[in-house]
């Protein structure tokens, strides 16, 4: 795939005369965490009355025309049937975002994710590219490493933000941990192996939970106390994790082109679940992590098992350091305003 001829992050150039009149249609391929942690995260000051939500993978695009003023966000992929759809009403528009949380574009060069995975990423952005410079004015992105991989093109970075829940630290004597990693984190689930085995062996009373497939019950079934959990949609995903107690969440992450521009979305999901996380100590996330409490590790499969330990067998720092990363969401929640960030001019940024 290296020789292919594959276009880069387009430009933007379209240009809306019409002011926003507070309503949103947000474009979206299903119920996914980007449109939460981007989109939904910064809505608490709009009307749910004025927001639209369209599943952008399927190509009946017969919704009315939208009113006049709506911001319109592609978040991600969108078939090409709803690019002219914008195209079509561009006139009622008063700006379009194209939201980007990966290299989308640049997905099928990435030797760290599956490559159906990234096949499928780069060719949905292809589908899309001939349009997309047309319908929209401005990129939002998720990292300032995403940001400069692209440094030719203008965009703007849009960091995630929590969805807001209030729950209290996993009660003491917890002593279940997890790594909720999806299908395409098959590297970071094989190095996890040894560090599981290790853990598990030092205490009857540790469990892990993993998510995966058949092969993944394969790779775990030696190890005692492993509860591996079928994949699941993301709402029930978050229904899971508001109903978990953990005391701790890891998320190693290995070197790799697209985890390199990879945010701390999953300092969340930890969270959400009770509990601290244990990190690898790498860009472009990890100064956020540690203002958040968040323990950062070298990818050393010791050091792992001895900071997982610390804190299983720790109640008080594991809950002092899970209300230390409470408090870095909350401080932080404050910059989630919509509204503010279609207002700014994207010729400015």
């Amino acid at each position: 795939m290296g020789n292919l001829n594959f276009p880069g992050l387009f430009k933007p150039r379209a240009a809306y005369e019409a002011g926003w009149s507070g309503k949103v249609l947000i474009l979206a391929p299903g119920s996914i965490p980007t449109v939460d942690f981007y989109i939904t995260s910064r809505m608490r000051g709009l009307s749910s009355d004025n927001s639209q939500y369209v599943d952008s993978r399927y190509c009946d695009s017969g919704i009315p025309p939208p009113e006049q003023g709506t911001f319109a966000v592609i978040v991600r992929h969108a078939e090409p049937v709803w690019l002219r759809f914008l195209l079509q009403h561009q006139s009622r528009l008063s700006g379009v975002a194209f939201l980007m949380d990966d290299d989308i574009p640049g997905a099928w060069r990435c030797r760290d994710v599956p490559l159906r995975y990234s096949v499928l990423t780069s060719g949905g952005y292809l589908k899309m590219w001939p349009l997309l410079g047309k319908v929209c004015d401005r990129i939002w992105v998720s990292t300032r490493a995403l940001q400069q991989r692209y440094a030719r093109t203008p965009t703007r970075v849009v960091e995630p933000l929590s969805l807001g829940e209030k729950r209290t630290a996993a009660p003491t004597g917890t002593r279940r941990w997890a790594y909720h990693g999806t299908r395409i984190h098959r590297r970071e689930i094989r190095w996890l192996l040894p560090v599981v085995e290790a853990v598990q062996q030092a205490s009857p009373d540790h469990a892990f939970e993993i998510f995966g497939s058949a092969r993944v019950v394969q790779l775990f079934a030696h190890i005692p106390r492993v509860q591996v959990l079928q994949p699941r949609s993301w709402p029930d995903y978050l229904a899971h994790c508001r109903s978990s107690n953990l005391a701790l969440g890891v998320a190693p992450l290995l070197p790799g082109r697209y985890n390199a521009v990879r945010s701390y979305v999953k300092l969340f999901d930890i969270t959400r679940c009770g509990a601290t996380g244990v990190f690898s100590r790498r860009e472009p996330y990890a100064p956020a992590l540690e203002a958040a409490g968040a323990s950062l590790v070298g990818n050393d499969p010791q050091l792992w098992i001895a900071e997982i330990l610390r804190l299983l067998n720790d109640d008080a720092i594991r809950v002092e350091k899970y209300h230390q990363a409470c408090r870095w969401i909350n401080a932080h929640q404050v910059d989630g305003d919509l509204g503010a960030l279609i207002r700014d001019n994207p010729s400015s940024i």
